[in-house]
Protein backbone atom coordinates (compact mmCIF):
# COMPACT_ATOMS: atom_id res chain seq x y z
CA UNK A 1 0.00 0.00 0.00
CA UNK A 2 2.58 2.28 0.93
CA UNK A 3 4.46 1.90 -2.84
CA UNK A 4 1.23 2.48 -4.07
CA UNK A 5 1.02 5.85 -2.29
CA UNK A 6 4.26 6.73 -3.15
CA UNK A 7 3.67 5.96 -6.89
CA UNK A 8 0.20 7.59 -6.90
CA UNK A 9 2.20 11.08 -5.25
CA UNK A 10 4.74 11.19 -8.03
CA UNK A 11 2.19 10.54 -10.75
CA UNK A 12 0.52 13.57 -9.17
CA UNK A 13 3.48 15.49 -8.66
CA UNK A 14 4.74 14.97 -12.53
CA UNK A 15 1.32 16.01 -14.01
CA UNK A 16 1.83 19.19 -11.93
CA UNK A 17 5.15 19.43 -12.78
CA UNK A 18 4.12 19.21 -16.63
CA UNK A 19 1.32 22.11 -16.50
CA UNK A 20 1.26 25.73 -15.35
CA UNK A 21 -0.92 27.93 -12.96
CA UNK A 22 -3.09 30.66 -14.60
CA UNK A 23 -3.33 33.36 -12.75
CA UNK A 24 -4.93 33.43 -9.80
CA UNK A 25 -6.68 35.51 -6.40
CA UNK A 26 -5.76 35.42 -2.96
CA UNK A 27 -8.32 36.36 -0.03
CA UNK A 28 -8.19 36.93 3.79
CA UNK A 29 -11.08 36.28 5.94
CA UNK A 30 -11.47 35.45 9.88
CA UNK A 31 -13.91 35.13 12.48
CA UNK A 32 -14.08 36.36 16.38
CA UNK A 33 -16.13 34.56 18.97
CA UNK A 34 -16.59 36.35 22.77
CA UNK A 35 -17.65 34.02 25.61
CA UNK A 36 -19.23 34.49 28.87
CA UNK A 37 -18.77 30.92 30.66
CA UNK A 38 -19.92 29.98 34.81
CA UNK A 39 -19.72 26.63 36.19
CA UNK A 40 -20.39 24.72 38.98
CA UNK A 41 -19.28 21.12 40.60
CA UNK A 42 -16.47 20.30 40.16
CA UNK A 43 -14.83 23.28 38.03
CA UNK A 44 -12.14 25.89 37.93
CA UNK A 45 -13.00 29.42 39.33
CA UNK A 46 -11.58 31.92 37.02
CA UNK A 47 -12.24 34.97 34.70
CA UNK A 48 -15.33 33.52 32.96
CA UNK A 49 -14.82 36.32 30.25
CA UNK A 50 -13.29 34.43 26.73
CA UNK A 51 -12.34 35.24 23.21
CA UNK A 52 -11.25 33.12 20.28
CA UNK A 53 -10.03 34.52 17.04
CA UNK A 54 -8.91 33.10 13.56
CA UNK A 55 -7.77 34.44 9.90
CA UNK A 56 -8.06 32.60 6.99
CA UNK A 57 -5.39 33.10 4.31
CA UNK A 58 -6.46 31.49 0.95
CA UNK A 59 -5.70 31.34 -2.87
CA UNK A 60 -6.91 29.71 -5.66
CA UNK A 61 -6.18 29.08 -10.02
CA UNK A 62 -6.70 27.12 -12.24
CA UNK A 63 -4.18 24.51 -14.01
CA UNK A 64 -3.89 24.30 -17.94
CA UNK A 65 -5.70 20.95 -17.75
CA UNK A 66 -8.98 22.41 -16.44
CA UNK A 67 -8.04 21.15 -12.80
CA UNK A 68 -8.26 24.10 -10.21
CA UNK A 69 -6.09 24.49 -7.67
CA UNK A 70 -6.41 26.23 -3.97
CA UNK A 71 -4.43 27.03 -0.75
CA UNK A 72 -5.89 27.54 2.47
CA UNK A 73 -3.45 28.93 5.90
CA UNK A 74 -5.08 29.55 9.26
CA UNK A 75 -3.37 31.84 11.65
CA UNK A 76 -4.35 31.28 15.61
CA UNK A 77 -4.51 34.22 18.10
CA UNK A 78 -1.37 34.77 18.59
CA UNK A 79 -0.42 34.92 15.27
CA UNK A 80 1.06 32.70 14.28
CA UNK A 81 0.83 29.83 11.59
CA UNK A 82 -1.67 26.88 12.11
CA UNK A 83 -3.06 24.21 9.83
CA UNK A 84 -2.56 24.77 6.21
CA UNK A 85 -3.96 22.75 2.90
CA UNK A 86 -3.31 22.41 -1.00
CA UNK A 87 -5.76 21.33 -2.80
CA UNK A 88 -5.79 20.32 -5.94
CA UNK A 89 -9.27 19.45 -7.53
CA UNK A 90 -9.37 17.13 -10.68
CA UNK A 91 -13.54 17.45 -11.65
CA UNK A 92 -14.90 13.52 -12.05
CA UNK A 93 -11.66 11.75 -10.20
CA UNK A 94 -12.42 14.11 -6.86
CA UNK A 95 -9.95 16.12 -4.86
CA UNK A 96 -6.32 15.32 -3.39
CA UNK A 97 -4.64 17.32 -0.62
CA UNK A 98 -1.71 17.39 1.51
CA UNK A 99 -3.42 18.71 4.42
CA UNK A 100 -3.03 19.04 8.13
CA UNK A 101 -6.86 20.68 8.12
CA UNK A 102 -9.10 18.15 10.27
CA UNK A 103 -9.77 14.56 8.12
CA UNK A 104 -12.32 12.43 7.31
CA UNK A 105 -12.89 10.85 10.69
CA UNK A 106 -12.93 14.10 12.87
CA UNK A 107 -15.42 15.66 11.10
CA UNK A 108 -18.15 13.02 11.43
CA UNK A 109 -16.51 12.20 15.60
CA UNK A 110 -20.39 14.08 16.01
CA UNK A 111 -23.19 14.50 13.76
CA UNK A 112 -25.97 14.43 15.65
CA UNK A 113 -27.93 17.84 15.56
CA UNK A 114 -27.18 20.84 17.62
CA UNK A 115 -27.91 24.88 17.63
CA UNK A 116 -24.92 25.34 19.45
CA UNK A 117 -22.30 23.29 20.88
CA UNK A 118 -21.69 19.39 21.29
CA UNK A 119 -22.96 17.91 24.59
CA UNK A 120 -19.42 17.54 26.06
CA UNK A 121 -17.71 20.53 24.67
CA UNK A 122 -17.90 22.62 28.11
CA UNK A 123 -17.54 19.55 30.55
CA UNK A 124 -15.85 16.99 30.99
CA UNK A 125 -13.14 15.04 28.67
CA UNK A 126 -13.45 11.71 26.42
CA UNK A 127 -11.88 9.61 24.69
CA UNK A 128 -13.52 9.23 20.54
CA UNK A 129 -12.63 8.43 17.25
CA UNK A 130 -9.99 11.45 15.48
CA UNK A 131 -7.38 9.28 14.14
CA UNK A 132 -4.81 11.49 12.65
CA UNK A 133 -6.09 14.60 12.98
CA UNK A 134 -3.46 17.42 13.18
CA UNK A 135 -0.63 15.87 11.62
CA UNK A 136 -0.06 16.41 7.56
CA UNK A 137 -1.70 14.02 5.46
CA UNK A 138 -2.52 13.10 2.31
CA UNK A 139 -6.24 13.31 1.18
CA UNK A 140 -8.85 11.90 -1.55
CA UNK A 141 -12.28 13.43 -1.47
CA UNK A 142 -14.81 11.80 -3.79
CA UNK A 143 -17.71 14.06 -3.19
CA UNK A 144 -20.40 11.62 -5.50
CA UNK A 145 -19.71 8.32 -6.20
CA UNK A 146 -21.50 7.10 -9.74
CA UNK A 147 -24.35 9.94 -9.01
CA UNK A 148 -25.70 7.92 -6.27
CA UNK A 149 -25.03 11.74 -3.54
CA UNK A 150 -22.58 9.26 -1.58
CA UNK A 151 -19.40 10.65 -0.42
CA UNK A 152 -16.01 8.77 -0.37
CA UNK A 153 -13.15 10.15 2.03
CA UNK A 154 -9.82 8.51 2.31
CA UNK A 155 -6.63 9.84 4.04
CA UNK A 156 -3.12 8.50 4.56
CA UNK A 157 -0.46 10.13 7.44
CA UNK A 158 2.95 8.63 7.35
CA UNK A 159 3.71 9.57 10.63
CA UNK A 160 0.68 10.49 12.81
CA UNK A 161 1.08 12.36 16.05
CA UNK A 162 3.75 14.43 13.99
CA UNK A 163 2.13 17.64 13.54
CA UNK A 164 1.77 20.12 11.19
CA UNK A 165 4.87 22.14 11.39
CA UNK A 166 6.93 20.29 8.27
CA UNK A 167 8.40 22.58 6.76
CA UNK A 168 9.52 21.89 2.68
CA UNK A 169 12.23 19.47 1.79
CA UNK A 170 12.53 18.08 5.68
CA UNK A 171 10.93 16.01 7.91
CA UNK A 172 8.92 16.29 10.95
CA UNK A 173 10.49 15.83 14.71
CA UNK A 174 9.46 11.86 15.68
CA UNK A 175 6.46 10.49 17.36
CA UNK A 176 5.34 7.11 19.15
CA UNK A 177 3.03 6.85 16.22
CA UNK A 178 3.71 5.32 12.90
CA UNK A 179 1.52 5.34 9.90
CA UNK A 180 -2.50 6.02 9.84
CA UNK A 181 -5.63 5.21 7.60
CA UNK A 182 -8.95 6.64 7.61
CA UNK A 183 -11.89 5.81 5.53
CA UNK A 184 -15.27 7.53 5.50
CA UNK A 185 -18.42 6.82 3.87
CA UNK A 186 -21.57 9.63 3.83
CA UNK A 187 -24.34 10.25 2.13
CA UNK A 188 -28.08 10.02 1.78
CA UNK A 189 -30.83 7.35 0.33
CA UNK A 190 -32.85 8.84 -2.47
CA UNK A 191 -35.54 6.38 -1.91
CA UNK A 192 -36.15 8.20 1.86
CA UNK A 193 -35.57 11.80 1.48
CA UNK A 194 -34.65 13.24 5.23
CA UNK A 195 -32.63 10.35 5.85
CA UNK A 196 -28.67 10.71 5.62
CA UNK A 197 -26.15 8.33 7.32
CA UNK A 198 -22.64 8.09 7.13
CA UNK A 199 -19.69 5.19 8.45
CA UNK A 200 -15.80 5.53 9.50
CA UNK A 201 -13.15 3.69 10.41
CA UNK A 202 -9.54 4.25 11.19
CA UNK A 203 -6.45 2.01 11.77
CA UNK A 204 -3.31 3.42 14.14
CA UNK A 205 -0.14 1.68 14.58
CA UNK A 206 2.37 2.47 16.42
CA UNK A 207 7.09 3.18 15.84
CA UNK A 208 7.97 -0.03 17.79
CA UNK A 209 11.39 1.53 18.88
CA UNK A 210 9.30 4.45 20.31
CA UNK A 211 7.57 2.80 22.80
CA UNK A 212 9.91 0.54 23.49
CA UNK A 213 7.73 -2.94 22.88
CA UNK A 214 8.53 -5.76 20.60
CA UNK A 215 4.30 -6.19 20.50
CA UNK A 216 2.59 -4.90 17.67
CA UNK A 217 0.37 -2.38 18.89
CA UNK A 218 -1.66 0.33 17.98
CA UNK A 219 -5.45 1.49 18.18
CA UNK A 220 -8.56 0.95 15.88
CA UNK A 221 -10.80 3.90 15.72
CA UNK A 222 -14.81 3.54 14.10
CA UNK A 223 -18.04 5.58 14.44
CA UNK A 224 -21.72 5.09 12.31
CA UNK A 225 -24.81 7.34 12.67
CA UNK A 226 -28.31 8.04 11.01
CA UNK A 227 -29.58 11.44 10.58
CA UNK A 228 -33.71 12.13 9.52
CA UNK A 229 -34.95 15.01 8.91
CA UNK A 230 -38.82 16.30 8.59
CA UNK A 231 -39.62 19.74 8.06
CA UNK A 232 -38.06 22.30 11.46
CA UNK A 233 -37.28 18.95 13.38
CA UNK A 234 -33.58 16.74 12.37
CA UNK A 235 -32.81 13.76 14.97
CA UNK A 236 -29.31 11.59 14.80
CA UNK A 237 -28.33 8.35 16.43
CA UNK A 238 -24.43 7.64 16.67
CA UNK A 239 -22.28 5.07 17.92
CA UNK A 240 -18.35 5.44 18.33
CA UNK A 241 -15.46 3.20 19.81
CA UNK A 242 -12.14 3.43 20.47
CA UNK A 243 -9.77 -0.07 21.06
CA UNK A 244 -6.21 0.01 21.89
CA UNK A 245 -4.15 -2.98 21.44
CA UNK A 246 -1.02 -2.57 23.87
CA UNK A 247 -1.25 -4.11 27.46
CA UNK A 248 -3.24 -2.20 29.85
CA UNK A 249 -5.18 -0.29 27.54
CA UNK A 250 -8.55 0.60 27.78
CA UNK A 251 -11.83 0.73 25.03
CA UNK A 252 -14.54 3.39 25.11
CA UNK A 253 -17.70 2.97 23.61
CA UNK A 254 -19.79 6.15 22.90
CA UNK A 255 -23.33 6.60 22.35
CA UNK A 256 -24.92 10.21 21.10
CA UNK A 257 -28.28 11.10 20.71
CA UNK A 258 -29.79 14.57 19.98
CA UNK A 259 -32.97 16.93 18.13
CA UNK A 260 -32.76 20.16 16.88
CA UNK A 261 -36.04 22.19 16.21
CA UNK A 262 -35.97 24.96 13.79
CA UNK A 263 -38.34 27.32 15.28
CA UNK A 264 -37.69 30.27 12.71
CA UNK A 265 -35.14 30.52 9.46
CA UNK A 266 -33.01 32.92 12.68
CA UNK A 267 -33.47 30.54 15.71
CA UNK A 268 -33.15 27.07 16.49
CA UNK A 269 -33.02 24.77 19.80
CA UNK A 270 -31.84 21.70 20.37
CA UNK A 271 -31.03 18.73 23.27
CA UNK A 272 -28.26 16.37 22.99
CA UNK A 273 -26.81 13.20 25.27
CA UNK A 274 -23.89 11.93 25.21
CA UNK A 275 -22.67 8.51 27.16
CA UNK A 276 -19.33 7.38 27.19
CA UNK A 277 -18.50 3.79 28.64
CA UNK A 278 -14.61 3.06 29.72
CA UNK A 279 -13.44 -0.49 29.90
CA UNK A 280 -10.16 -0.74 30.96
CA UNK A 281 -8.47 -3.80 30.86
CA UNK A 282 -7.86 -4.35 34.50
CA UNK A 283 -10.73 -2.37 36.87
CA UNK A 284 -13.92 -1.50 36.83
CA UNK A 285 -16.07 0.10 34.22
CA UNK A 286 -16.56 4.03 34.41
CA UNK A 287 -19.99 5.12 32.70
CA UNK A 288 -19.39 9.07 31.98
CA UNK A 289 -22.71 10.97 30.78
CA UNK A 290 -22.90 14.22 29.32
CA UNK A 291 -26.84 16.08 28.56
CA UNK A 292 -27.00 19.87 27.15
CA UNK A 293 -29.54 22.16 25.68
CA UNK A 294 -28.81 24.89 23.21
CA UNK A 295 -30.15 28.33 21.51
CA UNK A 296 -29.27 30.24 18.63
CA UNK A 297 -29.86 33.16 17.16
CA UNK A 298 -28.62 34.79 13.76
CA UNK A 299 -28.48 38.67 12.98
CA UNK A 300 -27.11 38.66 9.43
CA UNK A 301 -23.26 38.15 10.14
CA UNK A 302 -23.54 37.79 14.30
CA UNK A 303 -24.89 34.63 15.93
CA UNK A 304 -25.94 34.86 19.47
CA UNK A 305 -26.14 31.40 21.20
CA UNK A 306 -26.20 29.68 24.53
CA UNK A 307 -25.67 25.97 26.00
CA UNK A 308 -25.93 24.35 29.53
CA UNK A 309 -24.33 21.61 30.13
CA UNK A 310 -23.50 18.75 32.66
CA UNK A 311 -22.20 15.75 32.95
CA UNK A 312 -22.14 12.75 35.90
CA UNK A 313 -18.71 10.49 36.08
CA UNK A 314 -16.48 13.43 34.28
CA UNK A 315 -13.79 12.54 32.46
CA UNK A 316 -13.85 9.10 33.68
CA UNK A 317 -13.60 9.81 37.50
CA UNK A 318 -17.22 8.11 39.58
CA UNK A 319 -19.13 10.75 41.47
CA UNK A 320 -17.42 13.91 39.87
CA UNK A 321 -20.23 16.30 38.53
CA UNK A 322 -19.84 19.48 36.74
CA UNK A 323 -22.24 22.01 35.31
CA UNK A 324 -21.19 25.01 32.59
CA UNK A 325 -23.43 27.49 30.97
CA UNK A 326 -21.66 29.48 28.41
CA UNK A 327 -23.39 32.90 26.07
CA UNK A 328 -21.61 33.16 22.91
CA UNK A 329 -21.25 36.21 20.25
CA UNK A 330 -19.57 34.95 17.10
CA UNK A 331 -19.00 37.57 14.10
CA UNK A 332 -17.88 35.90 10.68
CA UNK A 333 -15.59 38.76 8.34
Amino acid sequence: MKNITKLGLSALAGTLAATSVNAGEMSLSGSMEATYTTGGGYSTVGNPLGMDKELSVTGSGELDNGWAISYKQTITDAMAFNDSEMVVDTGSFGTIALTSTGSPISAIDDVTPTAFEEANALVGSMDDVNGGDGSYGIRWTLSDILGSGMKADVMYFPKQGSGDATADNGTSGDSAGDDAWEYTLTGSIPMLPGLSFGAGYVDLTKDLDQVNTSDDIGQDEGTAYLKYAYGPVTVGYQVGAVSGKAAGSADYKNTYVGISYQVTDDFSVSYNEITSNKMPDQGASVEQDFDSISLSYSMGGMTLSLADSDCGNCSYTSARSTTATSISMAVAF
